[in-house]
């Protein structure tokens, strides 16, 4: 289990944005949040730079199980987000949208604590004699 200084500042930018989204459904009135389209760029930028900050560049994974699903969720985010922010504009994307960063942190954050970040030690051998 180790989490680090990263995984901390991710969690705040997500926070964050689900934050400002928050704001734009129940009309807080914050600076700059003022439609549901602003919503959506706060949440989306605050989420990928979690995702920047928070994902290991040491490790491809392409071969891992966990790193397709996330990859394919990620992509299904983006989606969400041209669609929402570009076309729609309604608030169900903003929902779907929260839904999915906070479910794309819950991943990153369970697996960082169960497996560790960066590759896995070399363990060490030893020579009898």
């Amino acid at each position: 289990m180790r989490l680090t200084w990263r995984d901390a500042v991710s969690t705040g930018l997500v926070a964050a944005g689900l934050a400002a989204a928050l704001s734009v459904v129940y009309g807080w009135g914050w600076p700059l949040m003022g439609g549901v389209r602003a919503g959506i760029i706060a949440l989306a930028v605050a989420g990928l730079g979690s995702c920047l900050l928070g994902s290991s560049l040491d490790r491809f994974y392409l071969r891992d199980p966990y790193g397709i699903i996330t990859g394919v969720v990620a992509i299904v985010t983006l989606a969400v987000s041209i669609l929402g922010r570009l076309i729609f504009g309604t608030q169900a994307f903003l929902f779907a949208l929260m839904v999915i960063v906070g479910m794309l942190w819950a991943m990153a954050t369970l697996r960082h604590a169960v497996e560790g970040r960066g590759p896995a030690p070399t363990p060490v051998r030893t020579v009898p004699g």
